[in-house]
């Protein structure tokens, strides 16, 4: 018998190396993949609270608007004068928060609805325990959720009103159709992702108020033990199977004011799509080129990494930015082609954005914050100007007679007359609606009188369409060592405006204190 001769020490070295490294590769495999899965699982879940409780942040500001703004309607309506007319204009002021806006007698009797097209008409009672509750405590109130005489889920918000004398005299309601389109699923409806996460809001009984699923609101889901925690008033995350048989990554998140949960949620099955895709990387590949590959996509990763994760930095603080103008993209040196891509997509993008930040998207012209940011900037250096201010005479007229297609024609052509009278170093800008003005840098008393007036006459003898003439009523004010901010001006600007308008319209009047 021939003895063995064994193994050559090139191949046990060869067989040593090969099974230390497959050895490493197994080992360093199952680390990985049980290392990804955890961290991910707590990143979701991390994620997923913090962002609830960033939804519940906003949606108690939400609230609070809301509960101001029907306050302030619920002041307004405790004036005498108080017409369909004026709660017409109330509602479009705030139609992008409430579904329809009532004011009710001390009997819960409408004597103002807006819109006309509601199922509600003044002189109608309101049944619902949401409206007696609001005239039993007398306060502002956010309601439970009830099915309104129309049959639409509603959410009421309200606010007593009272009389000059001190008494009440009936609440004050904006309502909120929480199965339609409205300003909570509007909010919430930006935070919906591909991967299946998804947002949802529950009252304090665990009733569904938002779901991206339409069908589901209203739907009662108490036995999920998120729901249960988070309207007890808890925050947290956690993981959990919900009423559907669904397990996920949760976060949720309490909103004192009304006593809601916010639920922020990914399905756990996100996890075994990179999972598998990495074990199956891994049993695919041999272990050097593994490692090779592994080496380099490192070294590639962290350069690439470097200049995105700069761009990132850049985006959060973009957003957290309150400036008016959009803060500068940093320099980013890369030879890859997305990234300086990307780069340039952002910067231009950038430019857009700080155009559409200082300019009106219907005319052209400079928008609010421009006015408001300019006039105040002048006002600081103590720049003489002139405040022209510009109301289009009956412009509701030419909307109802010839529709709001020909009514932005007008706005625009006012806004092309604005520019071509007005000066490089003027700023024209609309102020609002059919409001429009001019800051006259440098002008006098009698520079902005003359430019006022060869506007007007502009306009008057222009036909824009089917024969149809604009004027405007023209306020002016001038800046001077006695005007203590901006607002004055504008308000002294204003008081002229309408003294124009009160005298007849189309004529220009410079405001005056002997005559205010």
């Amino acid at each position: 018998m021939r003895k063995s001769k064994g193994f050559k020490l090139r191949t046990i070295l060869s067989m040593l190396v090969i099974g230390s490294v497959l050895l490493t590769a197994i080992i360093g495999g199952y680390l990985a993949i049980s290392g990804n899965v955890r961290s991910l699982s707590s990143n979701y879940l991390e994620n997923n609270y913090g962002y609830a409780k960033k939804l519940a942040s906003n949606t108690n500001d939400l609230l609070n608007v809301l509960q101001n703004n029907m306050m302030s309607i619920a002041d307004i309506a405790g004036d005498e004068s108080f017409s369909q007319k004026e709660l017409d204009m109330l509602f479009k002021g705030n139609e992008q928060y409430f579904n329809s806006i009532i004011i009710a007698d001390t009997s819960r009797i409408i004597k103002f609805v807006s819109p006309g097209n509601t199922g509600l008409v003044a002189g109608a009672l309101i049944t619902s325990d949401a409206s007696l509750q609001a005239t039993m405590y007398r306060k502002s109130n956010i309601s439970e959720p009830y099915v309104g005489a129309t049959g639409r889920l509603i959410l009421l918000i309200s606010a007593p009103i009272y009389n000059d004398k001190g008494s009440y005299i009936g609440l004050a309601g904006g309502t909120i159709y929480l199965q339609d389109d409205n300003v909570l699923s509007r909010m919430l409806g930006e935070h919906y992702y591909g991967n299946g996460s998804y947002v949802y809001v529950v009252d304090s009984e665990g009733r569904i108020l938002y779901h991206p699923e339409e069908g589901r609101v209203n739907e009662i889901v108490i036995d999920n033990a998120v729901v249960n925690k988070v309207i007890s008033g808890r925050n947290g995350s956690d993981q959990v199977t919900n009423s559907m048989g669904t397990t996920f990554f949760a976060g949720y998140a309490y909103e004192p004011i009304s006593g809601w949960g916010v639920v922020s949620q990914t399905p756990i099955s996100v996890l075994d799509k990179p999972k598998w895709d990495l074990i199956r990387n891994m049993l695919q590949k041999n272990i050097p080129l593994f490692f090779i590959i592994l080496i380099i996509a490192l070294r590639v990763s962290s350069y690439i990494s470097k200049p995105l994760n700069i761009l990132v930095k850049f985006s959060e603080d973009a957003l957290d930015s309150q400036k008016a103008n959009p803060p500068s993209l940093p320099k980013v040196n890369s030879f890859i082609y997305d990234v300086r891509q990307l780069h340039k997509s952002m910067d231009k993008y950038l430019d857009l954005l700080n155009a559409e930040i200082q300019t009106d998207s219907l005319t052209g012209l400079s928008n609010r914050k421009t006015f408001d940011r300019t006039i105040q900037e002048w006002f600081d250096e103590q720049i003489a100007f002139s405040l022209i201010l510009i109301d289009l005479d009956y412009f509701k007229l030419i909307n109802d007679e010839f529709g709001h297609t020909r009514g932005d024609e007008a706005l625009r052509y006012v806004a092309s007359q604005l520019e071509a009278v007005a000066s490089a170093e003027d700023l024209s800008f609309r102020y609002g609606g059919e409001e429009f003005g001019i800051l006259v840098k440098f002008g006098g008393k009698q520079d902005a009188v003359n430019l006022a007036e060869k506007l007007r006459k502009k306009l008057e003898t222009s036909e824009i369409f089917n024969g149809q003439v604009i004027t405007i009523s023209i306020g002016i004010a001038f800046s001077c060592d006695n005007i203590e901010s901006p607002q004055k001006l504008v308000e002294m600007a204003d008081a002229a405006l309408y003294q124009s308008k009160n005298e007849g319209r189309n004529r220009t009047t410079v405001y005056s204190d002997d005559e205010m």
